[in-house]
């Protein structure tokens, strides 16, 4: 990592409750605690570099918004330490640090004091401002109260980001505003970058995390869940949103699936793995790479016939893909006496980043009749070190 711009170690936000107001009071008087703490925020320790793009994703009460106030200097940790260097510009709630009752004009002045704008410059600085955010005068002149959540999004994005910040901090400022604010706002972004500043966005939109963001944390319940890769990180809080809705359960990915009992089936599964190209049975794969589901079959009687059939499940339980060897009419039912591999060989797996899993069945010569069977077993992850995002990937050409 480059130079460490922004470090938190062990940071943590807790807030005091009270049943009853007076139970402050009570507190302070007889020093025995009338109060429980609710931690918004502990244990985080991160590090971001100089000209570094870092994504926060999470659910609502995650933690996010708390943590950006650390950095940003707007809170202090409860425990712990969150250490800045360099100037901050700082977008958190809508419409923080400006006062309502005051002209857009008054308030953009006001920001360029706190920023540290030096007086003779402060003009030049209103009229960056003004400039970028395209607010009419006639605006500009009006108490901020009366404009709109998007008017209120473009000045604030304007006058935080004209002070040339060596620290850039965004919480969703950008889900506000008209398409042709939010591409400006992602321009002036991607300059920073190239600047080789740093930039902190917390988003709920993950594709801009994932187009944007070099690394990712994920918090959840106040800590750090998934640290890493962007793509690791968004795809792990992908998988987890579908399990929370019922629609996938916890990932367990042993590289080799085994039956527990044996059957009694005249042909049985003996075991499941997905091999990579050097004929390893692994549990991660990367995109575009070749790879063989690899079916291992005990048959004792060499007379019976049967048939293959695969699918691969994505952890919601949606059907990826499916085939089996008695969709092909020219090819005859397999027939195998002992212990015998079948191999459906991919070239190239299509999938994208994502926790997938396998169910095979062994069916008689109609393809009808099941002998036996496993389900979402042999479970894997993939990961895509491009950007494609989705289930699978398309061969694709642009023309223009």
């Amino acid at each position: 990592m480059s130079e460490v711009v922004v470090r938190a170690e062990g940071a943590g936000k807790g807030y005091r409750l009270y049943r009853r107001p007076a139970d402050r009071l009570r507190e302070l008087l007889f020093r025995r605690p009338l109060h429980q703490t609710h931690w918004a925020l502990r244990g985080v320790s991160l590090e971001l570099g100089r000209g570094e793009t870092f994504g926060l994703v999470g659910e609502n009460g995650a933690g996010k918004s708390t943590l950006l106030k650390l950095m940003a200097g707007t809170s202090r940790p409860s425990e712990g330490r969150v250490e800045v260097r360099g100037r901050v510009a700082a977008l958190l709630e809508l419409g923080a640090g400006f006062h309502p009752e005051e002209s857009g004009r008054d308030n953009v002045h006001l920001m360029g004091a706190l920023a540290g704008v030096e007086p003779a410059d402060r003009q030049a600085y209103y009229e960056a401002v003004s400039a970028f955010s395209e607010l009419p005068e006639e605006v500009l002149g009006r108490p901020v109260k009366t404009y709109s959540s998007g008017m209120f999004m473009r000045l604030a994005f304007a006058a935080a980001t004209a002070i040339e910040p060596e620290v850039l901090i965004i919480d969703e400022a950008l889900s506000v505003g008209d398409m042709h604010f939010q591409k400006k706002s992602l321009d002036r972004i991607m300059r920073f970058r190239t600047a080789a500043k740093t930039v902190l966005f917390c988003s709920h939109n993950l594709y801009q995390v994932r187009s944007l963001c070099d690394r990712a944390a994920w918090l959840h319940e106040g800590r750090v869940r998934c640290l890493g890769e962007t793509d690791e990180v968004v795809s792990a809080y992908e998988d987890y949103e579908r399990e929370k809705t019922g629609a996938g359960a916890p990932i367990e990915r042993p590289a080799i699936y085994r039956p527990l009992v044996e059957g009694t089936a005249p042909v049985r599964i003996a075991s499941i793995a997905m091999e990579n190209a050097a004929g390893n049975a692994v549990n991660r794969l990367e995109s575009l790479q070749p790879a063989d589901l690899v079916v291992e079959v005990e048959a004792e009687d060499p007379e019976v016939a049967f048939h293959v059939g695969l699918a691969v499940i994505r952890n919601d339980r949606e059907n990826v893909f499916g085939t089996s060897t008695h969709f092909d009419p020219n090819r005859p039912p397999l027939r195998a006496a002992g212990h015998r591999r079948v191999v459906l060989h991919l070239p190239r797996l299509m999938l994208l980043s994502g926790e997938y899993a396998l169910s095979v069945y062994l069916l008689d010569d109609s393809g009808l009749h099941s002998y036996d069977l496993a389900e979402q077993v042999c479970r894997f992850a993939v990961r895509n070190p491009g950007r494609d995002f989705g289930i699978v990937s398309m061969d694709y050409q642009w023309r223009l």
